[in-house]
């Protein structure tokens, strides 16, 4: 599997987790400000995780240039 291919799977991954987890939240599955407070945590993270792998990506085709 090319590089590329596999940056894009994950990156797909990723942004359907961000969705699931923001869908939990919206349709009121937090019962408790800690339940809240785990899913907006999970939420960030997804994102930083997110932004870091693209920003792995964009260095990696500047490289190749």
């Amino acid at each position: 599997m090319r590089l590329e291919n596999f940056f894009s799977k994950y990156k797909k991954d990723l942004i359907a987790r961000q969705k699931q987890v923001e869908q939990s939240i919206l349709s009121g599955l937090c019962k408790t400000w800690e339940d809240y407070r785990f899913l907006t945590g999970k939420l960030a993270a997804l994102k930083q995780e997110e932004q870091e792998l693209t920003d792995l990506l964009r260095k990696t085709e500047l490289e190749d240039e």
